[in-house]
Formats: structure tokens, C-alpha cells, sequence
């Protein structure tokens, strides 16, 4: 486990930002609480409204990257870079993931109108183990989109508390406090439940567990081992398992549903989804197999190549060049009695 706190220290601060009066206590027993989200969902918004007047802005250790902090209640109050994965592809997700590594608490905050997106962020920090409070921001966009999230399922499918916000007009923010104390950890995926704790002696937390199955480089290295190869097969489930969520939390309630989004919410269910690709492909061998290549190939031919087509052109074909015509004579049974010949030299002209 990595022994350095990477947490901004004083020592490494450049000139800093400060709002208020009084100098930003630091405390290093203090538990930490730290803003999480994907870029523009109102994070700051949020942090500013906890954190009161006073902000403390400075580099991440040994990087260049703008940390603000701020004191709320017994907590330091960190406000992180804008992240769509816990991960070490740039700097601003390697200052993320280690504040992250080390909080008590995240308040994870989700643009609700991009709900599907969001909550693999969500789903990522539940699966590290860590206590987890989400705040459901800009709720007023979904009213305004004729659409419906039930929260109170959210919080149970999540296994976290979820508060409605909509930050730019203070609105809901004043539930945080109550979720914050109430914070916890959630939902943990139970396929990854027991490998995460079998690499524990490895890592010692959860946090760094996962991030070493993801296969990031630098968890690998920071504890002497091979990364995993396991981020294709814990991304694309993690995305099924949010797929299931927004099936079952989230409704347009302006019209009724459509066709087309009632089955698609089917085929991600576990249960109907393989069926219900049967049936399609029945319907399509019957749709494509039966009636295009019988039924509408033998009108096309019958009909239309020899009753139309076929007749037109002899007629037309026969008003400018000579043909025979023969005629047969039936009697009223139905018999052939005789057959007579016509020649027409020069054709036949109306």
C-alpha cells in the first residue's frame, strides 16, 4: 500500500486562492469528504454551498493540477477534477483516483438527465468499497424533458442514500447534510466481491483492489505486481448492471410508452432478453423467408410477369409484326372439337 498521503500539503502549495479570513486549518486526522462527478454536473456548485466562505485552491502534489478544499463540519472537503472513470490515463484522473483512494466519503454527484452515463462513475466507487452519498443534480431538466426517476428505487437498486438537487438554485441542497451522515457503502457487484477480497493482502483496500483487476499500470507498480487483464469483462458488466438500473428507475411520463422503448427495456433483462432475440429471428425468417421470397416472388412473377407484363408486350408486339394465332373450339364439356389457324401477315393495327 502506498504510504504517502496524497492529499495537497502545505509544503507544495503554490500562492493560493483564499476566500475569508481565517487560515485553512490543516488537520490530517480530520476525515476527508470528496466531490466526485463527470465534468459540468454541478460539482463546484455543490462543494461552494458545503464549504461556506472560505476555499483553499492549490496544485496536487507534484502535478498541476487545482485542488480546492474547504472545511465542512469535522470533514476536509475536496473538490476533484471531473472524471468519467477512476483510472490513470491523465493527470487529472491519477489526482482523482488518490483522493478518492483515500476518502471516508464521496459524495458523488450525477447530472441526472444523463443518468446512464453517470452512474458507471457510481457504480465504480460503490464497487471500491468506499461510503457513498449521490446527489441527484439538475432534477429540474428532467421534469422540464416530461421525464420521471424514481430516487427512492435508485437509492435501493445503489444500496446508497440519494438526494434530488438542483444546485444552481440551492434547491434540495439542504437534504445533503442528513445523506452525508447517512452515507454508506453500497451495492457491491457479487462477482467482484470475493476477488476483491482475495487480493486485499496485496493492496490492503478495496479501492486499490479493483483499480489492480482494471489493470491500471500504476496501482501495479505501486505494489510490485502485474496488472489484471480483467477491464473488458468488469466494464461491459458494470454497463449491463447500469442498463438494468435505468430500466427500472427512470420513465417518460409525457406520453405513452413507446413501442420500441418498452422492448428495448426488455432485451436488456437478463430473463426475456435472450427469448425475445428468438422471437425476432423467427418473425424475420417468417417476414423475409416466407412471405418475401414466396409469397410476394410469386405474385411478382404470376401476376404481374405473366398476366400484365408478359400480355403487354405481346400486344403491343403483335399491333407491328406478323404472327399465327391458333383458336380451339370447345364443346360445353370442355373439349377440343376443332382448331383453326389465323395468319396475320402485317400484324394487327386499331
Amino acid at each position: 500500500m502506498n504510504n504517502s498521503d496524497p492529499r495537497p500539503s502545505a509544503a507544495c502549495h503554490r500562492p493560493h486562492k483564499h476566500f475569508g479570513t481565517n487560515k485553512f486549518p490543516d488537520d490530517p486526522n480530520s476525515p476527508s469528504l470528496v466531490l466526485v462527478g463527470n465534468p459540468n454536473v454541478g460539482k463546484s456548485v455543490v462543494f461552494n454551498y458545503l464549504g461556506g466562505v472560505y476555499v483553499d485552491v492549490s496544485n496536487f502534489p507534484g502535478t498541476t493540477v487545482e485542488i480546492s478544499r474547504a472545511r465542512y463540519k469535522e470533514f476536509v472537503m475536496y473538490d476533484t477534477p471531473g472524471i468519467y472513470g477512476v483510472s490513470s490515463f491523465n493527470d487529472e484522473e491519477r489526482v482523482a483516483r488518490d483522493i478518492i483512494l483515500n476518502a471516508d466519503v464521496v459524495l458523488n454527484v450525477v447530472d441526472a438527465m444523463h443518468l446512464e452515463r453517470d452512474l458507471f462513475l457510481t457504480l465504480q466507487i460503490i464497487d471500491m468499497g468506499k461510503k457513498v452519498v449521490v446527489a441527484l443534480n439538475m432534477m429540474d431538466e428532467v421534469r422540464h424533458h416530461h421525464m420521471d426517476i424514481d430516487v427512492k428505487e435508485l437509492s435501493a437498486l445503489l444500496g446508497v442514500p440519494v438526494v434530488e438537487t438542483v444546485a444552481v438554485r440551492k434547491a434540495g441542497l439542504d437534504n445533503l447534510p442528513a445523506a452525508i451522515e447517512q452515507a454508506r457503502e453500497g451495492n457491491q457487484d457479487p462477482r467482484l466481491h470475493h476477488r476483491l477480497h482475495e487480493m486485499l493482502h496485496v493492496t490492503g483496500s478495496q479501492g486499490e483492489a479493483l483499480l489492480l483487476l482494471e489493470g491500471d499500470e500504476v496501482i501495479a507498480q505501486r505494489h510490485g505486481v502485474e496488472p489484471m487483464s480483467s477491464r473488458d469483462e468488469i466494464y461491459v458488466e458494470r454497463r449491463n448492471r447500469v442498463n438494468e438500473i435505468i430500466a427500472r428507475v427512470v420513465t417518460d411520463v409525457s406520453r405513452p410508452r413507446r413501442i420500441s422503448t418498452f422492448v428495448g427495456r426488455l432485451a436488456i433483462n437478463t430473463w426475456v432478453g435472450i427469448p425475445l432475440f428468438l422471437v425476432i429471428l423467427y418473425l424475420m425468417y417468417l417476414f423475409v423467408g416466407s412471405f418475401i421470397a414466396q409469397d410476394v416472388v410469386n405474385y411478382t412473377e404470376k401476376e404481374i410477369g405473366n398476366r400484365i407484363v408478359e400480355f403487354s408486350i405481346k400486344k403491343w408486339v403483335g399491333r407491328y409484326a406478323g404472327f399465327d394465332l391458333d383458336v380451339q373450339v370447345q364443346n360445353e364439356e370442355g373439349d377440343v372439337i376443332e382448331t383453326r389457324q389465323y395468319t396475320f401477315a402485317e400484324g394487327i393495327r386499331g
